[in-house]
Parts: C-alpha cells; structure tokens; sequence
C-alpha cells in the first residue's frame, strides 16, 4: 500500500506542483520506483534502498557527476536531467533518513526486460559505450563506492559458501542442483579474482549495473543510461559482463520454463559491436585478453548472489515468491552452460571486433 501523504509530501521539496496520481512503476530489484502525475507533467520519483547503498557516498557521486555534466554543457545528453530540491540539490533526505530523487518523465521513452531485435541490442552496446566513453573523460578520485566489494569476485564467493553453511536443511534440499553446479565452478570466481588482484588490472570509472533496463530508448534521438546508483570505480569486464548477462539470453530472468533460457550468439555479436567499436582504442591490453573471464564472473557470480540471497531467507532482493530468487540462479546458471558451450564462436567474434 502506498502511503500517498508521505509520497506527496516529498514530492513537495521537488516541485510546487500538486500531483494527480503515484503509481508503482518498473521492476527493480533493489530501489522503490513511482511515476507520479500531475495535471501537466509526469515524474519519475525513486527512493534509494538505504540499506543497500551508503547514501553519504551515492549522494556524493551524484553531485560530482551532474557538476561535471552541467559545467560542460551536457545536461540531457547522457541520462535524464533531475529536478533539484529546494536546496538545489539531486537528493532529498526524509525525516526517515532515506533519500529520494525525482527526474522528469520522457514520453518518448521506454525500457525493454528483453531485447526485441538485433538492432536494439546494438543499441544497446553503443549506448553503454558512449556513457563509458565520457566516464573515462573524468577524473574518478572524487567517487566513492556506493557498495564496497561491489564486483569483488571472492567476497560474492565467500557469502556463498557461508550460507552454505549457515542455510536451514530444506532450502539446501531444494537447491541440491544449484549448489552442486556452484561448487563445481567456483574455479570461475577464482580466476577472476587473482585476475582482478593483478597489479597490471585497469580500474576506471565505470556504470557498474549495466543491465538492458538501466538503458531508456527514445524516439529519434540516443538512448539515455539511467538508475546511476553505482557509477564508481569498477572494470569494463564487468560492465560487458552484465550486459552480455541481461541481453543475449531472451528469456525473463526469473523464467521457469528453462527450455527457453539459451545464450544468443547473434544477439552477443551485435552487443559486442555496438559496444566495442568506439571504446576498443581506449582498451588496456590486460582488458583486451580477459573479456571472456569477465563475462563468465559475471554470470556466475549474478546466480550465486541469487542463491545466497535464496538461502539466506531473501533479505536483499525484492521478491515476489518464496523461491523467486532460486528461480533466478536457475536462469544464470542455464545461460553460463551456453556461454560454455560457446567458447569458440564468441573467442572468434570478439578477435574480429576488437581488431
């Protein structure tokens, strides 16, 4: 039940305008998301998971990255302008301590959960490249992370096989297959770790949650990035990672029916020219020889955090069933066997983009 009074009431430190209606709107995992309407206008008002994000930090990150926006000129180019608080600040921070922001709704907007065609995924690729393209033009001393260990490779390792232990015998039961899969490919995490620890591995300022919904397509003009929660250091493997991860199985990340789960070659060729043909120049060699390390972490360490999650009685994700989060790392893991399978055709792809 939304509690409209207190919704209202926040919107206030944003606009002087009166809404209409507050509605529920999209399908995060981690933040709550309302569209709200007022007899002229549409809004996108979002409040931050505070106990997921380290608000003094994401707060911080916000301010740097719009400061360098505006100072440049670049307002609406590369994601939704905010409205700004009262106090002239992104944020708005409630009595409850939980922070709140608001962006104007574009009409000519949407979001996909699933790619509907070969040219929006390398839409897709060419629209995360472009952003990664004017990250790289920023200094990132001033960014904090917004969630420390963030992609820490071991540390999501680690969680797993604590709950493991520490989980109740009948969801251990139920996820016998998940967890013999786990076990028998934490060599994954591993290498990606000692990969990650190399004194040669490049960290540069990255989006970091670069899944197809944070992408909001437009009629006409360049896609926008949007949900820049965690915009701080990271890696581009990552980053490719998870796009690779969310676009190229066209199936729904909870999908129960497995027989439709199954990793898309086309779909990862047209990714990986739409998002390396821009930024490849930019590429150290240590990122030029690992993005197929990068891809399988990323996979699977997106199903262990699910079945950690499952395990440990579902205190980090939204879920909408009991074995909604086991329903997902099923998922990860089918589209992992398919990157497997597939070794050779994307080692001969990837040579023939990054040329």
């Amino acid at each position: 039940m939304i509690d409209t009074t207190h919704i209202n009431d926040i919107f206030s430190n944003f606009s002087q305008e009166s809404t209409t209606s507050i509605k529920p709107y999209g399908d995060g995992h981690i933040n709550k998301t309302y569209l709200a309407e007022t007899i002229n206008n549409k809004y996108i008002l979002q409040k931050v998971n505070k106990s997921v994000f380290d608000l003094e930090c994401l707060v911080n990150n916000y301010e740097v990255l719009d400061n360098y926006i505006t100072s440049n000129g670049l307002s609406g180019k590369y994601y939704p302008p905010y409205i700004k608080t009262n106090n002239k600040q992104i944020h708005h921070i409630d009595s409850d301590g939980s922070c709140w922001r608001l962006s104007v709704y574009l009409n000519d907007s949407l979001t996909h959960q699933l790619s509907p065609s070969i040219n929006i995924t390398q839409d897709a690729g060419m629209a995360m490249s472009r952003f990664q393209k004017l990250l790289n033009s920023i200094n990132s001393d001033s960014f904090r992370p917004t969630i420390p260990d963030f992609h820490n490779p071991q540390r999501r390792l680690d969680d797993y096989l604590d709950a493991v232990k520490k989980t109740k015998s009948q969801n251990i039961r139920k996820a016998s297959e998940e967890i013999s899969f786990a076990n028998s490919n934490t060599k994954i995490a591993e290498e990606m770790s000692s990969i990650v620890n190399a004194n040669d591995f490049n960290y540069r300022l990255t989006h970091n949650d670069t899944k197809l919904e944070n992408i909001l397509f437009r009629n006409n003009n360049y896609p926008l990035i949007i949900d820049l929660d965690t915009v701080m250091e990271g890696s581009i493997l990552f980053d490719f990672g998870d796009m690779v991860r969310s676009i190229t199985s066209l199936a729904k990340e909870d999908e129960k029916d497995l027989s439709k789960v199954e990793f898309n070659i086309d779909h990862f060729e047209a990714l990986a020219q739409g998002y390396f043909s821009t930024i490849k120049i930019d590429l150290t060699d240590n990122e030029l020889n690992n993005i197929y390390s990068g891809v399988l972490s990323v996979i699977y360490i997106q199903g262990i955090r699910f079945l950690t999650d499952f395990l440990m009685g579902n205190v980090y994700y939204d879920t909408g069933y009991a074995e909604h989060n086991l329903d997902r790392s099923k998922t990860q893991f089918k589209l992992l066997q398919g990157v497997i399978s597939k070794e050779a055709e994307i080692a001969h792809i990837l040579d023939d983009v990054l040329e």
